[in-house]
């Protein structure tokens, strides 16, 4: 079986990559970086270390890859041939690639061979994105032969997966939790494989939010609380006992949304929250707060992991007091090397916090004034 995966950064070879290979699938990598195709192209795989007890390391063969830039027709014919397409590019980057993706899911449905298509990406139902992005390259009669063959998935992703080099070569480091949760419903009932390894549910919104309003909440939060003190990585900032009293907080009021909404179970979102801390703390991983608090314009979007809850809660009558501080400490961040930092401060500078808030946040009212009050305090 084949995969095509686009994104071969360290979410798409340290999570989806190794999954698809356990899976088994020869997997071609769709990429930009001219550098890491060279190295996968020559080594034929490439290495993963694990962060666990035992230190362990795998190595992931049956691997190629294209250059999205330069081999667009090579990349339109592995799609052509794939039994699967995978993405974990970010969000942001979608748009990008669904040109590319449509024509390729062109040519291989004059053969009538539909296909699972699975975006991988932090945001909230990322495949439904995808979608829209490259049916808006479409005719309405291919759109009409899109809705027949093509399967667009909605997951949710949960693995730490950073990166190091290593006598010059790329390596994949993650944590030894993942979680890859798939919409059942949303496959091809035709499907000729059964993927191992992955949680298959019915309905995706609930563990989507639970991954966004939870693990990457709780991750942006130690990131911006700990920007705050001065801290460079999210396993320095985590050993502050002040900021791990904020974030339980914080991450509390988010499950009174999940048992009121979904009829969760606290005691097991209790558990969830503190397995999520304890990966945090993994001491053998070290996490740039310059990485994890990168991008905030997004992170502190009306959609996204720190807003929406408070935005949900506020709507439910439920207490947020914990997650306007965490917004606050958002707009806080500085970061010279970030142009969504800079461009925050910028703003601020320019048009005062308030509208800047209105600006990227979509918060007026109460909820402004409050993270307002919030930020002033932090000084």
């Amino acid at each position: 079986m084949k995969a095509v995966h686009f994104g071969a950064g360290n979410i798409g070879r340290g999570f989806i990559g190794q999954l698809l290979h356990q899976n088994g699938f020869e997997i071609c990598f769709v990429d930009t970086n001219a550098e890491l195709i060279q190295q996968l192209n020559q080594d034929g795989g490439y290495r993963i270390d694990i962060m666990d007890e035992q230190g362990t390391t795998v190595f992931v063969d049956r691997i190629s890859a294209l250059n999205s830039l330069t081999e667009t027709e090579k990349v339109i014919a592995a799609i052509k041939d794939a039994d699967i397409l995978t993405t974990s590019v970010g969000a942001n980057n979608l748009a990008k690639i669904a040109p590319t993706i449509a024509k390729g899911l062109s040519e291989r449905f004059k053969q009538k061979r539909s296909i699972n298509i699975l975006a991988n990406e932090n945001a909230i139902n990322a495949s439904n994105i995808l979608k829209e992005a490259v049916y808006e390259t479409l005719s309405q009669q291919d759109a009409t032969v899109f809705d027949h063959y093509a399967y667009f998935v909605n997951t949710a992703i949960d693995r730490q997966s950073l990166g190091k080099v290593v006598e010059g070569k790329a390596v994949a480091v993650v944590e030894p939790y993942y979680e890859w949760v798939i919409n059942r419903k949303q496959l091809d009932p035709a499907t000729p494989f059964k993927l191992q390894h992955v949680v298959l549910i019915d309905e995706m919104q609930p563990y989507i939010e639970r991954k966004l309003y939870i693990v990457n909440a709780a991750h942006a939060a130690i990131a911006y609380l700990g920007d705050l003190h001065g801290y460079q990585t999210i396993q320095e900032a985590i050993r502050n006992v002040e900021i791990v009293k904020i974030v339980n907080q914080f991450l509390s009021e988010n499950s009174a949304y999940f048992v009121q909404k979904y009829q969760f179970d606290s005691a097991d979102l209790q558990c969830f929250i503190e397995k999520t801390l304890k990966r945090q703390k993994n001491q053998k991983l070290s996490d740039e707060i310059a990485r994890v608090g990168g991008s905030p314009i997004r992170k502190l979007g009306p959609n996204d992991r720190l807003v929406a809850p408070v935005v949900k809660l506020e709507a439910l009558g439920l207490p947020y007091e914990t997650g306007v501080k965490v917004i606050a400490a958002g707009y806080h961040y500085r970061h010279s090397d970030d142009p969504e930092a800079e461009k925050i401060h910028a703003l601020i500078e320019e048009k005062g916090l308030e509208a800047t808030i209105k600006t990227i946040s979509h918060l007026d009212g109460k909820l402004l004034e409050e993270v307002v009050v919030a930020y002033d305090s932090m000084g």
